[in-house]
């Protein structure tokens, strides 16, 4: 998969707009929440980060906004549905100038590819999910299982999910390999809790912590001391 597709998938999520050769902005509907967000990285020598960041869950058009991802629904069976899916790897990167163990940069990457998402029953959703990057950063792939719930309690909503994502050796090594140590593929564990409050009908009180718990591949790393990566946000929304 390569920059071809990434054109595709903005294609598809423009085509609900065009009309009569005429170009029609597609109205949003969601949460847009003004944030504060904490990284905490695994990278020996780096501290927690602080930076104001924005969240938005939501539909614009027929494209589905989850934080990171945006989505564009391709197919629908009987049993889920097929959906083009792009992602913005926000928790994994390195700014070399934070550390002395190493001279290059470890990048965020954008990366794309199909997801397939099937109800399990009792509110669980899974998602099946493989992603390229498409960045020229990593240049590898993740393959990813999740499963999902939302949980509703009058004004306050949790959406809780489990995934395991099998991350390839080229993207391993691009994130913790260096000259004298090269990792294998392994398996990463993430959880993420999303929750909602509606203070009341237009602004919410929005709060996100992601979890990803990465194997001893990943640990054993020269430039690691940890074998978690964590990510907390909070912030007031608007609602449109």
């Amino acid at each position: 998969m390569n920059r071809l597709t990434f054109f595709i998938l903005f294609g598809l999520l423009s085509q609900s707009s065009l009309a009569d050769d005429e170009f029609s902005f597609p109205q949003f509907n969601g949460l847009i929440t003004a944030a504060v967000g904490q990284d905490h990285l695994p990278y020996k020598q780096v501290d927690s980060s602080t930076q104001p960041s924005l969240l938005i869950f939501g539909r614009l058009g027929n494209a589905f906004i989850e934080g990171n991802r945006v989505g564009y629904p391709i197919k629908r069976f009987g049993f889920g549905t097929l959906s083009a899916i792009g992602q913005l790897r926000t928790h994994q990167y390195l700014d070399a100038s934070d550390t002395n163990l190493t001279n290059l940069d470890r990048d965020r990457a954008i990366e794309i590819g199909p997801q397939l998402s099937i109800p399990l029953g009792a509110g669980y959703v899974s998602q099946w999910t493989l992603f390229q990057d498409i960045s020229d950063k990593h240049k590898a792939q993740e393959f990813e299982i999740s499963a999902y719930k939302r949980l509703i309690y009058d004004d306050f909503r949790l959406i809780t999910t489990l995934a395991l994502q099998y991350q390839t050796q080229d993207l391993m090594d691009y994130y913790v390999g260096t000259e004298n140590y090269t990792p294998r593929s392994e398996w990463t564990q993430e959880i993420e809790l999303l929750a909602v409050y509606d203070l009341n009908q237009d602004w919410s009180f929005t709060a996100m912590w992601r979890y990803y718990l990465h194997g001893s591949e990943f640990k054993d790393s020269p430039l690691t001391s940890e074998d978690n990566t964590q990510r907390l946000a909070f912030g007031i929304g608007r609602h449109f």
